[in-house]
């Protein structure tokens, strides 16, 4: 008769441990949630949430987008979309234009309005950014975002 397996023991009741390092993708979050909540009070004082935000920076960067542009080049899911861009509208931040050669598509961009509250709003990031970078010089913060490019670049390859 062959011997019986040993049946693997029942954890403990107490909580299981399991040591590791924090890696980069952890420093990158913890990086990313205290920049964030810097950045989303000084948006708050203005009442723009962070993806209105994204959105009027693509538009002063751009010009003029489609909300399906705007929306790929954001990384923000269509439905999250259209309900930004229509309190944009409303405060009257963003118009839309029809599309000469498609009337299917509208046309969308900063109104003066938008525009100057861009320029402010580029200032509150600007300050978040001194803040975030404290103690850096300019060799040191040119590396960082080098290094930060090429993680970027790294991880969006197509995989081996």
């Amino acid at each position: 008769m062959p011997p019986k397996k040993q049946r693997t023991p029942a954890p403990a009741d107490g909580p299981i441990i399991i040591p590791a390092a924090a890696g980069l993708g952890f420093y990158l979050r913890e990086a990313y949630r205290a920049f964030t909540r810097d950045f989303q009070a000084r948006l708050a004082a203005h009442g723009i949430t962070y993806a209105q935000w994204v959105m009027l920076w693509f538009l002063s960067q751009s010009g003029t987008l489609t909300a399906v542009e705007l929306s790929k080049k954001a990384g923000i899911q269509k439905a999250s979309t259209t309900a930004a861009l229509e309190a944009l509208k409303r405060r009257k931040l963003i118009r839309g234009v029809d599309d000469d050669a498609d009337r299917r598509k509208t046309n969308l961009s900063l109104t003066p309005a938008g525009g100057v509250l861009m320029r402010d709003l580029i200032g509150f990031a600007a300050a978040t950014n001194s803040k975030a970078t404290v103690g850096l010089g300019p060799p040191e913060l040119r590396r960082l975002l080098t290094m930060l490019e090429q993680v970027t670049d790294a991880l969006s390859r197509e995989p081996d």
